[in-house]
């Protein structure tokens, strides 16, 4: 077998070959031009493939070997219809033949299950379908605003007017107006929140967060081991393209990773649990998807914010984001670095028996059916939620 190292080694050569030999040996350039581009597409795929199982890429091996074989198949082709010379057409034929010769020799990657569906939740177990942009009310005093592929939280009554409510999250880069207008319609025009608390500081979550801190004038409040994500300090570990399947996995190498500095406004949550001016919630530490994550309590009504411990759909996959297909999930694999904490995350969760799953992706989840599917995905963490191959994922 090749390894994946000297394949790197070899497509490198390929594509400086297949761009510059052949106008150095004299081809004519109804063949040289293909030859060049062909060359530049090695360069382009190779460029975005993940020759290790740690490395940084949109691509695999898998798909590049696909890659390399349809190439290959393509110049055997070009062989045998190729307006050239008897040595040209040898050239190509040779060329096609290593291609498949290297797709089929080379290592490939580790073997990675695609995320399919973990624990089924009905249609009569989801609450709201909220709007674009508008806040949806799913119990007293607690309300949902979806922002694409995330969603932010409100908590407080409807009117609590100025410095009467909390936002939970910040959405997505340009949200802000957005977050804004949901909040002047639910609480007061003007109404600024008390305070905004972070569940976790990754880019879908902290978009808006410097824009909306400044301009209210508000405070900042998260998990102490969060604080590097929140200050400018520390950049999240790099992303795990492979973990689970779908488009939005493989697309996760380019989400962003370096932290937002709100570091003036930022305090630490309270050791005790409580969150500033709601009595009635607390805040749970579920590290695993990041280290300083958290989840938010009412144990009056059984409501848990779960943040992105515990979600409401495959994010890993386009489709099903896109429709917000229900079901009990994991943390989103792609950005899960620690499987362990994960799992001891919602365990811990599933001992609360909710009544209201209100999770970072998703729709929010209510009703007799939602403790019973949570208990099943901690039961069952390591078989549905881990993903086979991930470079975080633990190893046999």
């Amino acid at each position: 077998m090749i390894p994946r190292t000297l394949h790197a080694v070899l497509d490198g050569v390929s594509a400086g070959a297949l761009m510059f030999a052949p106008r150095l040996l004299g081809w004519p350039r109804h063949l040289t031009e293909p030859m060049f581009l062909a060359g530049a597409g090695v360069a382009a795929y190779s460029l975005v493939t993940r020759y290790r199982d740690d490395a940084a890429g949109l691509i695999g091996m898998n798909e590049h070997r696909a890659l390399d074989a349809a190439q290959g198949a393509a110049f055997c082709v070009a062989a045998t219809r190729a307006d050239a010379s008897p040595g040209v057409r040898r050239t190509l034929a040779a060329y096609g033949l290593f291609s498949l010769a290297a797709a089929a020799l080379t290592q490939g990657e580790h073997p990675v299950r695609r995320m399919g569906r973990q624990v089924r939740l009905p249609a009569d177990a989801l609450v709201a379908a909220g709007q674009m942009g508008v806040a949806a009310e799913v119990a007293p005093g607690l309300a949902y605003l979806r922002l694409g592929i995330v969603n932010a939280v409100f908590i407080g009554p409807r009117g609590a007017g100025d410095r009467g409510w909390i936002l939970v999250d910040a959405g997505l880069p340009g949200t802000a107006h957005v977050i804004e207008a949901a909040a002047a319609r639910r609480f007061g025009a003007a109404a600024r929140p008390r305070a905004i608390v972070m569940t976790h500081g990754h880019f879908d979550h902290v978009g808006a967060l410097e824009t909306l801190a400044n301009r209210w004038d508000v405070p900042v409040y998260a998990h102490p081991e969060e604080r590097p994500y929140l200050d400018g300090s520390r950049s999240y570990p790099p992303a795990a393209p492979e973990a689970g399947g779908g488009l939005m996995a493989r697309l996760a190498p380019l989400y962003p990773r370096r932290p937002v500095n709100v570091g003036p406004r930022l305090h630490d949550l309270s050791s005790d649990g409580s969150i500033p001016g709601v009595e009635s919630w607390c805040w749970l530490h579920t590290p695993g998807h990041a280290p300083g994550h958290i989840s938010l309590w009412r144990e009056s009504d059984g409501a848990l914010i779960s943040g992105d411990a515990v979600i409401t759909t495959r994010q890993e996959g386009a489709y099903a984001v896109a429709l917000q297909k229900p079901e009990m999930h994991g943390p989103p694999a792609y950005f899960t670095p620690d499987w362990a904490a994960a799992r001891a995350s919602v365990r811990r969760l599933a001992t609360l028996n909710p009544k209201l799953v209100v999770a970072g992706h998703g729709r929010p989840a209510a009703g007799p059916k939602v403790a019973p599917a949570l208990a099943l995905l901690a039961e069952d963490f390591d078989e549905v939620a881990v993903p086979c191959g991930s470079r975080y994922a633990p190893t046999a």
